[in-house]
């Protein structure tokens, strides 16, 4: 294969990565090569149907990205804003979370098609309650358990293990898997050593409380949510 169509394919490699971790629902895009720089034009789903976004890219720190997290990431916060309207997390009626103001603390709101899927998404709007969750890389799995006598506090126990874990380890997750077997709870968590130049994190966590615990039925889906101190 020539030189340029090999630099393509691992830019165009590259490129499909960074998408799908900005979380689009569908898109198509092409990559152009000019004297100045490269172009890329993406073609996503959003709400109102489809749209289009234009972004400069320099190829050489697009294949970077696919062996360096940390150009990952800032490549990542550079594209997040031109394509909001596509990420997933804009549709309602899919997973998603949410935050919502309570005096001087913060509401974490979760929502999935499963009861899970809800508990995953709040533990994400944790996350956010410190940094962007995109910005954290799932280099490290830590597994963790916890019960209660019902779902709701099930789910504040759920919520303070990672925060005693974000706290005792020092670390910040962005990736979560939980399965739940009546009122127990069992999880994987996956992220990294808290980098105070790269997470730039707006506060600590101190706990969820039960302020607006809730854990329901809603629209078809679950709804997972709590007040966490901060």
């Amino acid at each position: 294969m020539p030189p340029l169509a090999q630099h393509i394919r691992r830019t165009r490699e590259a490129v499909e990565r960074l998408l799908d971790e900005v979380g689009l629902k569908g898109f198509t895009y092409t990559v152009e090569p000019k004297e100045d720089g490269w172009i890329l034009r993406v073609e996503c789903i959003a709400e109102e149907g489809w749209q289009e976004a234009v972004l400069a890219v320099d190829p050489h720190e697009l294949t970077a990205s696919m062996s360096d997290p940390d150009v990952r990431a800032r490549l990542r916060r550079d594209w997040e804003p031109h394509l909001r309207a596509c990420t997933k997390r804009t549709t309602r009626s899919a997973a998603h979370w949410e935050h919502y103001e309570h005096g001087a603390d913060i509401g974490v709101r979760g929502f999935g098609a499963s009861k899970s899927e809800a508990f995953e998404q709040a533990a994400l709007a944790l996350t956010a309650v410190v940094t962007d969750p995109a910005w954290v890389e799932p280099r490290k799995r830590v597994a963790m358990k916890c019960e209660g006598p019902d779902d709701e506090l099930l789910f504040a126990e759920w919520l303070n293990a990672l925060v005693y874990e974000m706290s005792t380890r020092k670390m910040l997750f962005g990736r979560f898997a939980v399965r739940l077997q009546g009122t127990r709870l069992a999880a994987e968590a996956w992220g990294e050593k808290v980098d105070p130049a790269r997470h730039q994190p707006a506060v600590e966590v101190k706990g969820a409380t039960y302020t607006t615990l809730r854990v329901a039925r809603e629209n078809g889906g679950w709804v997972a949510q709590t007040v966490v101190d901060v």
